[in-house]
């Protein structure tokens, strides 16, 4: 298996069994495939095509997804272990991801492809990224958190966020790079001595980022922050010091302005919130949100999509899930599709995010096994069953 080469997995189609409406399983080699996360760029060619990561012959690679057509182009030759994700900018066309302490850029279409940047030599460089890599919306810069390398003891069985609370307590020495696209000069621009994550540029505002600090929503002071690229100006967005609320899952609205969140009080008491504000924390806005799901993404603020449970957990609701704005509140949840998945680890979690054109919900799976990638076109919202605590996955 190598770079260029195509597949053509088996499309399945099949109408949802709770809400009639048609899914389509896009992939389907013996081998877990899934999106990218839902807060990272993977859209390109109008929105008909996306980059995703899948295992496929023993190694994990990206590939792009062509939904005219259905056919799957690998984008990259990868060695060894590890799992690849990135983001996608659509200033450059390319794709840039991590691979074992490198930077690459790949182009989704003539598949050209070179090293931005290597960390210092060594089987242990002193700081390494964690994965992500940021583009900003001019395509000039990644942005990154480095963090200290976390050497395992022999013997040690390594899971999804085993150590997440190890490194909140720890306060590591987390420091953001800035990486020139074009030159890979590298360049610390702000680091402090705890566990942060979760770097996501605007798309619109090619100086803003945001990041957040990471750890348990109700021991975390303050979650989301702000920074400007050029200049290493940081600052808080949604102050948390104001009230008792905990948030978290922050995101960027379509429109590059503003940043979607939910939350709930710190003592778990009361409804959830949905909210929204501008990235320099004016037009801030809270909407009871009295629903539960794992994850939620949005365009906008006027319709929401969330995961509801895993497929195992107590009072299981493994449901694709709708929420429409109504005034001051919510309305919903309206039931799209049954996923089922049991969110063990990352490819497993469904992240649902809309479709460029908000058409449609994009969406991981590991129903059947394998994680696999699937697609399902909203519809009518008022055409779709209610989600009722009785229904049970």
């Amino acid at each position: 298996m190598s770079k260029g080469q195509q597949f053509q997995d088996r499309q399945f189609i099949y109408a949802d069994p709770y809400s009639g409406r048609e899914v389509r399983q896009l992939t389907g080699y013996l081998g877990h495939s899934n999106h990218l996360y839902f807060t990272d760029p993977c859209w390109f060619n109008n929105g008909r095509s996306f980059v995703f990561s899948s295992d496929r012959d023993d190694q994990q690679n990206l590939f792009r997804y062509d939904l005219d057509g259905g056919t799957i182009t690998q984008l990259t030759d990868l060695k060894g272990w590890g799992k690849v994700g990135g983001c996608y900018c659509e200033a450059t066309g390319c794709h840039y991801y991590w691979w074992q302490h490198v930077l690459y850029e790949v182009n989704v279409d003539t598949l050209a492809e070179r090293v931005i940047y290597e960390a210092p030599p060594g089987q242990y460089p002193p700081m390494i990224p964690p994965g992500r890599a940021n583009p900003t919306a001019d395509g000039k810069y990644i942005l990154n958190m480095l963090l200290p390398t976390q050497e395992e003891e022999e013997g040690t069985l390594n899971f999804g966020y085993r150590r997440f609370t190890e490194l909140f307590e720890a306060k590591p020495l987390t420091q953001l790079a800035r990486i020139e696209i074009a030159t890979g000069n590298m360049e610390i621009i702000y680091e402090d001595r705890c566990y942060m994550r979760h770097e996501n540029t605007s798309t619109s505002h090619p100086e803003l980022m945001t990041f957040c600090h990471e750890g348990p929503w109700n021991l975390v002071e303050q979650r989301i922050w702000g920074v400007n690229v050029l200049t290493g100006e940081v600052w808080k967005i949604r102050d948390q010091s104001v009230d008792d609320m905990q948030i978290g899952h922050e995101y960027w609205f379509a429109d590059g302005e503003h940043i979607g969140y939910h939350g709930r009080s710190r003592s778990g008491q009361g409804d959830h919130v949905f909210g929204w504000i501008k990235w320099d924390n004016t037009d801030q806005h809270e909407a009871s949100f009295p629903f539960h799901s794992a994850h939620f993404h949005s365009l906008n603020e006027s319709m929401i999509v969330g995961d509801g449970t895993p497929a195992f957990a107590h009072n299981a609701q493994p449901f694709i899930q709708l929420f429409r704005r109504d005034g001051n509140s919510y309305e919903g949840p309206k039931l799209l599709a049954y996923h089922r998945s049991t969110f063990n680890d990352q490819h497993a979690h469904p992240h649902p995010r809309f479709t460029p054109d908000g058409q449609s919900i994009l969406y991981t799976s590991d129903l059947t096994g394998y994680s696999n990638i699937y697609l399902v076109e909203i519809g009518d919202y008022d055409d779709l069953p209610d989600m009722t605590p009785q229904i049970r996955g």
